[in-house]
């Protein structure tokens, strides 16, 4: 019987083949060694659009400053109350998460989650149901200015939710639920063929300073991964080609 070959094993091999074949090697050489200038670290929005500002973030807001309690303690979490977010708790998590500490030219970015070749792949989503200080809607998070976009409201978000998350009702129904979306050429730029790995390890990276953030702060999350791809990519209007759902996580409060 046949072992079974993975798509992420084949593009490891096929990475390998290319550094020892010079003519293969030229046809995925990255654009950024053919002098393509770098695409933006932040997708660009219609000036015109509603932009909020977000409180900066506030360490005094924590409730478990102990990196070894919210190690030891830090665990997925599905229900939660009906009480709203502060916006200045959503406000820290966004930074703990995709937040940027240095701007580097608008061609890279060093943030408190680490990223392959500083590319950070990444656009944040959130689905607004109960947050003090935002109407519930669709906002993206603009990591240069620490600002929220807003994107679209629209009714049924909640089922609508659901529905694309498999049916598991705490996530529509949470007080809000980050969405990361990928842009693949922003780290493809750099990277051809190891974009796809590094992109999920970004995804994890993310993931993994939410929930930390969130066991600081005394809130929960819960990381998914049983989404249904063309249902959510149509939920936050994204073309699912240049764009596309990598990762989601409710959070709220127990």
């Amino acid at each position: 019987m046949d072992k079974h070959r993975s798509v992420l094993r084949s593009g490891f091999e096929e990475y390998q083949r290319a550094r020892q074949d010079p003519a293969l090697e030229e046809r995925i050489r990255s654009d950024q060694s053919k002098g393509v200038p770098p695409p933006p670290v932040q997708l660009p929005h219609d000036p015109a659009a509603t932009v909020l500002d977000l409180p900066r973030p506030d360490g005094t807001l924590l409730v478990k400053s102990d990196i070894d309690a919210c190690l030891h303690e830090r665990r997925s979490r599905r229900r939660f109350s009906k009480k709203p977010l502060a916006l200045a708790e959503l406000a820290y998590l966004l930074w703990a998460t995709q937040g940027i500490d240095e701007l580097i030219d608008d061609y890279a970015s060093l943030r408190p989650a680490p990223s392959g070749g500083a590319r950070h792949p990444l656009e944040t989503y959130l689905i607004v149901n109960r947050v003090e200080g935002l109407e519930p809607a669709v906002y993206r998070y603009l990591p240069k200015t620490h600002q929220l976009l807003f994107v679209f409201d629209e009714e049924n978000m909640a089922a609508r939710t659901t529905q694309a998350a498999c049916g598991q009702d705490f996530v529509g129904a949470a007080p809000v639920v980050f969405v990361w979306s990928c842009v693949p050429y922003r780290c493809e730029w750099r990277y051809p063929l190891e974009a796809t790995k590094l992109i999920l390890l970004d995804a994890g990276h993310v993931c993994q300073n939410l929930y930390l953030a969130c066991e600081a702060l005394g809130l929960g999350t819960c990381a998914i991964g049983a989404y249904m791809q063309s249902a959510m990519d149509e939920l936050l209007r994204l073309d699912g080609e240049e764009e596309f759902v990598v990762y989601l996580a409710p959070v709220g409060r127990g």
